[in-house]
């Protein structure tokens, strides 16, 4: 799975001993293709193979860079990190934003938001204007009071009480995701039957 991003780009890096990876007698250059590795904001890559008439390269450090010079003819290097910086601004600036991660926190027993939370309903609202294409999962947990079908239960009605108040601030319905964890997922574990205020929650994830 591809992390970060590629890209191709017609123009090559300085010229470097091409690499044949077959035997055989190449025809003319058929093509001139770069494909070139950028990593996230934080660093990470995955990897990325590039094909070509039997050949494959994998690209999986930053900057990692194929040219495609022809079947079989493929030059590896590293792209200079400045200058992907310069030349890539475009597609950089075209990539999707960070996933923006949110947690808002209930009532014991029920599905009302706390005091503090109802505040935080405005910068999560803000947080989504930016981001009109925005897919956002809302998740609803409980604590370890009550049964399972008591927390199953609880935990989607506080799920359904966050979308509802997304929807009525004009966020769009189809856009938002709803799911209830019950107790399973506590983010302080403890033992059952232990009300403990910070599992009583919902987890949003704008991405």
């Amino acid at each position: 799975q591809l992390s970060g991003c590629s890209w191709l780009w017609p123009q090559p890096d300085p010229e470097r001993e091409a690499v044949q990876y077959i035997h055989a007698p190449l025809p003319k250059k058929t093509t001139h293709d770069q494909i070139t590795i950028l990593p996230k904001k934080d660093g990470s890559i995955g990897g990325v193979v590039v094909r070509q008439d039997g050949v494959a390269i994998l690209l999986d450090k930053p900057y990692a860079t194929a040219l495609v010079e022809g079947p079989g003819l493929i030059t590896e290097s590293t792209y200079d990190a400045e200058r992907a910086t310069q030349e890539f601004a475009i597609v950089l600036a075209a990539l999707p934003g960070e996933p923006a991660n949110f947690l808002l926190f209930f009532l014991e027993a029920k599905d009302e938001l706390t005091t503090e939370s109802e505040a935080e309903i405005d910068r999560i609202f803000a947080e989504l204007t930016g981001r009109p294409a925005s897919e956002i999962l809302v998740i609803g947990h409980a604590d370890a009071v009550g049964t399972d079908q008591y927390n199953d239960k609880l935990s989607l009605q506080r799920a359904e009480h966050v979308r509802a108040e997304l929807i009525r601030r004009g966020v769009a319905e189809v856009d938002i995701t709803v799911e209830g964890r019950g107790k399973r997922e506590p983010l302080v574990t403890t033992a059952d039957g232990i009300s403990e205020p910070k599992n009583r929650r919902v987890e949003i994830s704008v991405r």
